[in-house]
């Protein structure tokens, strides 16, 4: 048993030991806003632009039956798939940013990652504008390859600079979900007409690699 000196000098250390500056609460907070910021910008465009889904919800979460018509490939997701990975996605990227925000100042990466991570949630409120109010795949291309390799410069600055495995890993998820999202997308600007830049497709489909009834 420790003797009652050490306790106390236990008990200082604790009280001592920096309480983190960020909390669960204010993710759950810059969620919310993200959130209302990316529909909010989607009905904004579809508005604006005139390409008005069959209802006010598919002007603000995207048009499901533009992407069903759209051609794709095999390893496309169905639309009911998105909602619950990106939440998936989103919960555990937030995670690894506020214990990155929560590393002192000063600390190697901190900020590269932090920028990094800005540049990534950027590119996530532009993407359902830009790819569904718009109408175009060469968007969705583009914005989906931007955010793929952000997220590799971000974990590759968490583990090798910030030295934070965690942080790394709270990546994971995205990173797995963006190889497919990448290839999808690729497929995706090759064989379908592009409503915004007025070209494409580029290609015709592959029928062994076309998803069927898409």
């Amino acid at each position: 048993m420790s003797s009652p000196v050490e306790r106390v000098i236990k008990s200082i250390k604790s009280e001592m030991k920096p309480q983190p500056r960020f909390r669960w609460y204010q993710g759950v907070i810059f969620y919310i806003v993200i959130q209302a910021l990316t529909f909010g910008l989607s009905g904004l465009v579809s508005a604006i632009g005139g390409n008005r889904g069959q209802s006010l919800r598919e002007d603000i979460f995207g048009d499901v039956n533009y992407f069903r018509n759209l051609k794709q490939v095999v390893i496309t997701p169905p639309s009911w798939v998105f909602g619950p990975a990106w939440t998936i996605n989103n919960i555990l990227t937030i995670w690894g940013n506020l214990r990155a925000l929560n590393r002192p100042q000063g600390t190697p990466g901190r900020d590269a990652f932090l920028a990094l991570q800005a540049a990534s949630w950027l590119d996530y409120i532009l993407f359902n504008a830009a790819y569904f109010s718009l109408r175009s795949p060469i968007n969705a291309f583009v914005l989906t390859v931007t955010m793929f390799l952000l997220t590799i410069a971000s974990g590759a600055v968490a583990l090798f600079k910030m030295k934070d495995t965690k942080v790394a890993l709270s990546l994971a998820t995205l990173f797995i979900w963006l190889i497919i999202a990448t290839t999808a997308a690729t497929f995706q600007m090759l064989w379908n007409r592009d409503d915004l830049y007025k070209v494409g497709p580029f290609m015709k489909p592959v029928p062994t690699l076309e998803k069927k009834g898409s």
